[in-house]
């Protein structure tokens, strides 16, 4: 037969005491389990937000660079238009200038040395068919009456902006004598002034 023997209240005191600091110490456990799980939740959770955040940043920077790439490039073709377009605005301007020269010395100096030249070309090829501007002809026909036998001016113009071109009877030989030839030649010169004078 067993017993307890002493003071059944002591003795519920003590029980207590005992429980109350295996409580402690469970809930002390528990609290401390919760708290790791807890931080490593928080941990996991913070690295998949930094890994996310780090992912878009990469695909935003990407963005970004391929926008920022096709805005210089759209910058870069518009800058070129427009000095292609300034370009092309001073070679016009230049065209439009040597018309409207033609009536000074030079030009006429120019043409005399010019039908000179195609009259002494014309000995060895025989006489030579000679076109000229719409508003050259009569300064043509002044200046190839000096050489009747080798060149003949054409009744017909040609589109230049001045000069001449002449050709052999045969239509075999043609001699390129005209301010557009000039012109295309020095072209590359011509731009380079031009964008030179842009930049400055």
């Amino acid at each position: 037969m067993c017993g307890y023997y002493g003071d059944p209240e002591k003795l519920a005191l003590e029980a207590m005491k005992d429980d109350i600091s295996k409580s402690h110490k469970l809930l002390a456990e528990a609290s401390e389990a919760s708290l790791k799980l807890l931080e490593d939740s928080y941990r996991r959770s913070l690295e998949e937000a930094e890994r996310r955040l780090l992912e878009e940043f990469s695909n935003l920077s990407e963005r970004v660079r391929s926008v920022k790439s096709k805005l210089d490039f759209e910058l870069k073709s518009r800058v070129a238009e427009r000095r292609n377009k300034f370009i092309e605005a001073v070679l016009a301007e230049v065209k439009m200038r040597l018309r409207e020269a033609k009536n000074e010395d030079w030009y006429k100096e120019y043409m005399e040395s010019v039908f000179k030249n195609l009259a002494m070309e014309a000995r060895e090829l025989g006489v030579l068919n000679v076109m000229v501007a719409p508003e050259d002809l009569e300064l043509a026909r002044i200046l190839a009456s000096r050489y009747p036998e080798l060149l003949k001016v054409s009744g017909e113009p040609v589109n230049i902006i001045g000069g001449v071109i002449a050709e052999s009877q045969d239509g075999s030989v043609r001699l390129d004598y005209s301010l557009d030839l000039i012109i295309s030649r020095n072209e590359a010169r011509l731009r380079h002034v031009a964008l030179k004078a842009l930049i400055e």
